[in-house]
């Protein structure tokens, strides 16, 4: 009768860990699926930031462009009086 007890009981401890270690899994990959996550955010937001700065050093050039292009035409119209 012991023997069919400590059997039993046995079964019931190694059922127990079991789920423990199976809850210990679970918490270490949904850790480590959001450590991912968070790192492609951060990849994400770093882009996004370079992105931006491109964005506004273009902005910049273009303006400073059109600027040296009115001015070389203003140019063009004084040589054409002037001649």
């Amino acid at each position: 009768m012991t023997q069919i007890v400590n059997h039993s009981q046995f079964n019931v401890n190694y059922t127990k860990r079991l789920e423990q270690e199976r809850l210990d899994e679970y918490y270490v990959n949904k850790k480590r699926i959001q450590e991912h996550h968070n790192k492609k955010i951060q990849l994400t937001e770093l882009l996004l930031e370079k992105y931006w700065e491109e964005l506004a050093m273009l902005q910049t050039y273009n303006r400073q462009k059109q600027i040296v292009q009115a001015q070389a035409q203003q140019g063009q119209f004084l040589d054409l009086e002037v001649k």
